[in-house]
């Protein structure tokens, strides 16, 4: 991990967040795929995006049904929302 620097890029998260993350109780998937989630929307300056299942799994090494379980689990919680897919009419 030599090199990791400021510099090199960050992802920038509102302090309220991480507070937040840090009172919840989560499964190990269920915080890969949050830093996931994090990484693609603040990561990107973006409040919400389309994320794939396969980018969830190759970013986590999580198999596709355990990235599935975590989502749905997330969602219920009020964690997450997920809605549509990632072609509209």
């Amino acid at each position: 991990m030599d090199g990791i620097q400021l510099e090199n890029g960050y992802t920038r998260i509102a302090n309220a967040i991480l507070e937040a993350l840090a009172k919840w109780q989560f499964s190990d998937y269920e915080i890969r795929v949050i830093w996931v989630i994090l990484r693609k929307t603040y990561g990107y300056k973006k409040k919400e995006d389309w994320i794939s299942l396969s980018q969830f799994v190759s970013a986590t090494n999580i198999q596709r049904p355990h990235v599935c379980r975590a989502l749905r689990m997330l969602k219920e919680q009020r964690i997450i929302t997920k809605g549509g897919t990632r072609y509209r009419p």
